[in-house]
């Protein structure tokens, strides 16, 4: 199974900050994950979650933690 969040190209091989996992609607993202984290806050999301968009067939190791 295959579970996309993001499928627009414009965010490929950058960070993204959504609302939370039900509802993936893009605060923010850019290549720095802690710019991407304070302009989520900025823009009123409180408990952004935040992940990297890898190139296609690229393979992608998640580890979560705080910033």
């Amino acid at each position: 199974m295959t579970q996309v969040l993001i499928k627009d190209k414009k965010y490929t091989g950058k960070f993204v900050a959504i609302k939370n996992a039900r509802k993936p609607v893009i605060v923010s993202s850019g290549k720095d994950p802690q710019s991407v984290y304070k302009k989520a806050l900025r823009c009123g999301c409180s408990e952004p979650v935040i992940f990297f968009v890898p190139e296609k067939n690229a393979g992608q190791t998640y580890s979560f933690g705080f910033l």
